[in-house]
């Protein structure tokens, strides 16, 4: 009896140290939950300064471009020839002009050079091209992740009806949707895909206000519009 008794003991006693306590297991959950947050926010903030830098350094540095031009000559860039433009007279409006087109980005680089205004210098790109030196910087298009596309982003000077009101802007075209909606956020501090300076293009998809959803409609059209 007594042999029995220390063998039960014994038995139990393998268990316990081989197992985990409720306890045990709950501190492990908790760790795990720790990582995955400690993961998720990391993630997160990796994704909100690739937009900030895109935002800072290609968008808003084309925006501003555009605004200095016109500050130092009192006219539009890309309307008319004269301002890197297609158009053979200035008619107050910017010529349509995609800038992934090789002629058309080195008649704006020479139109704003000839007023002390090196575009190369100021926009940021991780495409080359061959319009800005040895670099090779492209000044028309950048790359960017999406949460849903890898999208080789393109910027124009455009102009457009706007609700009945015609208006020069600078065209953002194939953006990650997620893209455009935290854009929105940092230029008109609220996200609206109608209302605001950062809008959807005439004639894209709009529902009251909102931006596609990113999962089905992983790019759009973006519009922001120049206010001079």
């Amino acid at each position: 009896m007594e042999n029995y008794f220390k063998k039960s003991f014994y038995a139990e006693s393998k268990v316990h140290k081989a197992g985990f306590t409720l306890i045990e297991m709950a501190i492990v959950l908790v760790i795990i939950g720790i990582i995955i947050g400690a993961v998720m926010k990391g993630r997160d903030l990796i994704k909100s300064a690739q937009i900030k830098n895109a935002y800072e350094t290609f968008f808003a540095a084309h925006y501003k471009i555009i605004g200095s031009y016109y500050d130092k000559t009192g006219r539009i860039l890309g309307d008319g020839t004269i301002n890197g433009g297609t158009g053979t007279n200035p008619n107050g409006w910017m010529d349509n002009i995609p800038l992934y087109n090789g002629t058309n980005r080195s008649n704006i680089i020479n139109a704003l050079r000839r007023v002390g205004i090196d575009i190369c210098s100021l926009v940021k790109s991780n495409l080359t091209s061959t319009e800005c030196g040895p670099n090779g910087l492209n000044i028309g298009q950048i790359s960017l992740d999406g949460e849903y596309a890898r999208q080789t982003v393109w910027v124009g000077y455009y102009y457009a009806n706007f609700g009945g009101r015609y208006r020069n802007y600078l065209r953002i075209e194939m953006i990650p949707t997620d893209f455009a909606i935290a854009l929105d956020k940092m230029i008109d501090g609220v996200s609206n895909c109608s209302s605001g300076s950062f809008v959807v293009v005439p004639g894209g998809t709009c529902n009251n206000g909102q931006w596609p959803d990113a999962s089905s409609t992983p790019y759009v059209r973006a519009a922001w519009i120049v206010e001079f």
